[in-house]
């Protein structure tokens, strides 16, 4: 499998993936790791990722929505908060509560939502984006009202 990696064009990406199940965290992970060849840390939960987060700088998180204890939403706005120019990908297998839509998420400062089963096409796309943009602009905490074309990851 050829490694969509290129050091020479792009930056190196440090990544969190956020889920408490071990499979989707492992699957994830290693794809991301196949694709950019740089293999993300891992976290089973929200206070774990936390923690981790403020032991090192994290450019993007890929976080689970659904997760015992502390949510992908309580999880979204705390890192929003406490990590503002951390990127937070949120992922899941059902958008189906009224209360938490793809919408809602954004306006909470993900940069994306991404249904799981799209995550070996569109989350790898996006990643992409966030290596290729100059630092400078992977650090705004206003990805969203960069460009419009940014946006449509979200639906």
């Amino acid at each position: 499998m050829k490694s969509g990696f290129s050091p020479g064009l792009t930056r190196p990406l440090n990544a969190l993936v956020l889920d408490d199940d071990y499979q989707w965290r492992y699957l994830i992970a290693s794809h991301v790791d196949s694709q950019f060849g740089t293999e993300p840390i891992l976290a089973s939960s929200g206070p774990e990722a936390l923690d981790l987060m403020s032991m090192r700088p994290i450019d993007v998180v890929i976080c689970d929505l659904s997760m015992p204890g502390i949510e992908g939403l309580q999880f979204l706005e705390q890192a929003h908060e406490r990590f503002p120019r951390t990127k937070i990908i949120v992922l899941s297998a059902d958008f189906g509560a009224p209360s938490i839509t793809p919408e809602r998420l954004i306006a909470q400062g993900a940069l994306a939502v991404i249904p799981k089963g799209e995550i070996f096409s569109t989350l790898m796309d996006v990643l992409r984006l966030l290596q290729e943009v100059p630092e400078a602009h992977v650090l705004h905490p206003y990805w969203n009202s960069q460009s419009q074309s940014y946006e449509s990851y979200a639906n």
